[in-house]
């Protein structure tokens, strides 16, 4: 936490003062980036039934670090919030326990009227998010399961001199969720719907530097001087917070049919590539290692993965700076899968080696062409992807891949433009 307190007050320390998109719409206008803090708070309210008995949501008060970007001169906001700790009474009873956590979101906000500073805004907007239930008790263990809900946003939000605070009400309309109270009852519930927010954040700018430069046309010349000589292109190194969720899942019955549908994992992704800066193309290799368990009252069931992607992509167009493209990739993958009773393993783990082909879509923040690091976002989808699982059947583990903020470096084109820009 202190940590996260640290980083917040260090980047509160660059200031953007004044809204440069207010003044004109260029690319080094497009976006800016922000972090901050946010509580979010859960009044009581849901219902849990187990044993014949009926329980509300205990009230739930969560510090969140909030990481994100102001779009299009100011009408679109993207944003991800993840939390820091959680405050609220987990008893149940004397012998069991509740647990709840509303886990990390991504959202999307829209200003009907743009953002300006000393106004109040209002904002519309949809918010993905990740929550997790558990319940349990010491004789026959916990049960715990992840969900990904929707929800609708609404709120207010006022600027002023690189400082923004907002409130937030998000409204989850289907909360209805199936929930098994031991191995063999399974109970409808229902999870909180409102959920409020206020938060203060602090914008930072690291692009309107190079207007100058490209208004002067110092950047085009440097730009077609290292385009001659071939040294645009450039090796690259990415590295990502990343999302896999399953779309397809595999389905238990009989005795284990308590256990939670695998809903996904988050991981770390590392990449390795080239850019063709004149063909607008990516080609690269890009890996993630990762684990999913399903946990049901002493029953486990376990998924690994281990992927090895060449993925080639190649970039659409540029509108001011906001890059979007799209490919295709080919994945290498190793998977495993065990189930466990009692932490003993029943049976052999199942192992399957399979070459898988997706999708690759995204874009890049791209305030100049001489850029020699951006933030990329990545989505990944792996269809019709089968794996052994236990006693020996085939299920399907399609899989659905996201990182929000993707920070890619250029290490050649850093020392080339460098170079230039001294010479110049």
């Amino acid at each position: 936490m202190q940590k996260f307190l640290w980083l917040f007050f260090v980047m509160g320390s660059l200031n953007v003062d004044a809204q440069v998109f207010i003044e004109n719409k260029t690319q080094h206008r497009f976006a800016q980036t922000y972090i901050g803090l946010n509580v979010q708070t859960v009044p009581a309210s849901g219902r849990l039934v187990w044993d014949n008995q009926s329980q509300s949501f205990p009230t739930h008060i969560l510090p969140r670090l909030t990481i994100g970007g102001l779009h299009f001169w100011g009408k679109l906001d993207f944003n991800m919030n993840i939390p820091l700790g959680v405050l609220a009474d987990d008893n149940l009873t004397e012998e069991g326990t509740l647990a709840f956590n509303t886990g990390a979101d991504l959202s999307v906000r829209y200003y009907p009227w743009r953002l300006k500073y000393d106004r109040l805004r209002p904002f519309v907007g949809v918010s993905f998010n990740t929550m997790q239930l558990s319940l349990g008790d010491a004789v026959q263990g916990e049960r715990i399961e992840g969900f990904i809900t929707s929800s609708f946003l609404a709120g207010l939000a006022f600027a002023h001199r690189g400082w923004q605070i907002s409130t937030e009400w998000m409204f989850m309309p289907q909360n209805a969720r199936d929930f098994y109270s031991d191995r063999q009852q399974k109970h409808r519930f229902k999870l909180p719907q409102s959920y409020f927010s206020v938060g203060l954040i602090k914008y930072f700018d690291f692009t309107l530097g190079e207007e100058k430069s490209k208004q002067s046309g110092r950047t085009k010349a440097i730009e077609e001087q290292l385009l001659a000589q071939g040294k645009l292109n450039s090796f690259s190194l990415g590295i990502a917070p990343n999302g896999s969720y399953f779309t397809s899942a595999p389905t238990f019955s009989g005795n284990i049919e308590s256990l939670p549908r695998h809903k996904g994992s988050f991981n770390w992704e590392f990449g390795l590539g080239y850019l063709f800066h004149k063909a607008k193309l990516h080609a690269g290799l890009t890996y993630r290692n990762y684990s999913s368990n399903s946990l049901s009252y002493n029953l486990e069931h376990v998924i690994r993965r281990e992927a090895l992607s060449l993925e080639v992509f190649k970039f659409l167009w540029d509108y001011h700076g906001f890059v979007p493209f799209l490919g295709a990739s080919l994945s290498a993958e190793r998977w495993a899968t065990g189930l466990f009773e009692d932490d003993v393993q029943q049976g052999d783990t199942q192992r399957s080696r399979i070459f898988s082909p997706g999708f690759i879509f995204g874009w890049d923040i791209l305030p100049s062409p001489l850029e020699t690091w951006v933030l990329r976002t990545n989505l990944r989808y792996y269809p019709f992807q089968r794996i052994q699982d236990i006693d020996g059947k085939r299920s399907r583990v399609d899989q659905f891949e996201f990182n929000f903020i993707q920070f890619v470096f250029y290490p050649s084109r850093w020392i080339n433009v460098r170079r230039a820009k001294r010479a110049h």
